[in-house]
Parts: C-alpha cells; structure tokens; sequence
C-alpha cells in the first residue's frame, strides 16, 4: 500500500472540542492543539493567507476569531479533501487551492511524502521518500494577487524555496512562519530568515536549539521584543 493510498484510507473522527475532522492515527490531534501557538495573532476582519493549509486547523482559527477571508493552500489530495470537509459550511470565508506554493513557475512540482505523518510531507526533496507530483503555483505571485494582512506558512522545509526571492509587501502586517532546521543547512537558513524580519516584533519567543522554531511576528504591535534583539541575545 503506497502512503497516498494509507492515507487516503485512513479513520476519521470529529474532535469534540474543535469540530475539526481529523485522522487520529496521523498524528493530527497534536496539529489541532497546537494551534494554541497562534493566540497573539489579531484576526479580526483582516485577510489571511495559510500556506501549508493541511487540514484546515489554522484556516478555522482564524474564522472562529473574525477573519474577514482566508485564502487556505494545501497540495496533497487526502488532506485538502479533509480541509474541503472542515471549511464546507464556512464559504464565504474561504477559498481553497489544491495546491503547493513554490519559488519557481512550474504549475506542478514533485512533492515528497514523510511515512508517518502528513504534516511533514514537503517539496523540497527528500532522498528515500515515495514521490508524488502537485499542482504548483507562485508563492509571490499569490501573495501579489491576494494582499493578505495576515500571512502563515508551514511547509517543511519549502520556506527556504521562495522566502529570500524577495521582501514581505507592506501590506503584511503580522506573519507566522514556521522554520525547519533539522536537514543540514537548515539551521544556517532559519537564521537567515529570521534576520529579514529584524525590525519586526515577535510575539512568542524562539530559539534555533531543536528541529523547528515558529517566529509569530507583528510589523508595528509590540510584542517580546524586537527579532534582531532577540537574535543578538541568542549570538547568533
């Protein structure tokens, strides 16, 4: 059985305290509690743009607190239908791509699949790995068209594919990115991204001493402190 294929028949079970559909042997309950990270997000009647949707978590806490649209991107067949079935009564709120956003201009690209859990699949390549092939769009091409005030990425890894192509648009103003530092190379780069957003404020604090950091940063609201403070403290 291929992972698309134990994927797609996977159990489904409906979280009683979220609403959300999710799989319980996918490891998707933890996805859904941590969702708690986003809390010092300002959601209300802002857009927002979550790349790296999966299925649906980020998407239905931001209409829960008052987003006015989300434009939600997932690329894997399974769990942009679980995203279609978490959002199905929340139209007019949102707007699904079944698609991976890249830094290229290919309109598909080969997506990678971690063998455990969905939430890690990615398109940066992974030697080992079963392969599949996405549809693929333009992350600033996107990000262009729909002008988010909001913006989340989580796409393991595929951050470092488009982040440094060019800077975050005025009209962002708050961003939460979370950065993969496990592969070789990856803590250098999850550095390196951290610094674009020196002057920016972060609202929960980061290190880059395990796999993952998530930097939760507003443009203008005060926060912890601001990120190249926070580096700095870190020596880095």
């Amino acid at each position: 059985m291929t992972i698309s294929e134990k994927e797609a028949s996977a159990e489904t079970i409906r979280d009683k305290k979220s609403g959300l559909w999710y799989r319980p042997d996918m490891g998707e309950l933890f996805v859904i509690n941590e969702q708690n990270q986003y809390k010092t997000l300002e959601f209300e009647d802002r857009t927002v743009m979550d790349v790296g949707a999966h299925i649906g978590c980020f998407t239905d806490l931001a209409i829960k607190c008052g987003a006015k649209h989300i434009w939600a991107y997932e690329p894997t067949k399974e769990s942009f239908e679980l995203l279609e079935k978490n959002t199905k009564n929340r139209k007019e709120w949102v707007t699904l791509h079944n698609s991976a956003l890249i830094g290229g201009e290919d309109d598909t690209v080969d997506f990678y699949l971690s063998k455990k859990y969905p939430t890690c699949h990615t398109h940066m390549p992974v030697r080992g790995r079963e392969k599949v092939t996405v549809d693929a769009m333009n992350f600033w091409d996107r990000v262009d068209l729909h002008q988010p005030e909001i913006l989340k990425v989580d796409v393991e890894g595929g951050e470092y594919d488009f982040i440094f192509q060019q800077e975050v648009p005025d009209f962002v103003e708050q961003i939460a990115i979370e950065l993969h530092l496990g592969k070789k190379g990856y803590k250098d780069l999850g550095i390196k991204t951290a610094k674009l957003f020196g002057d920016w404020h972060y609202h929960t604090s980061f290190r880059f001493s395990w796999h993952i950091t998530t930097l939760i940063l507003h443009r203008n609201k005060k926060g912890k402190g601001i990120v190249k403070e926070r580096i700095e403290e870190l020596e880095l």
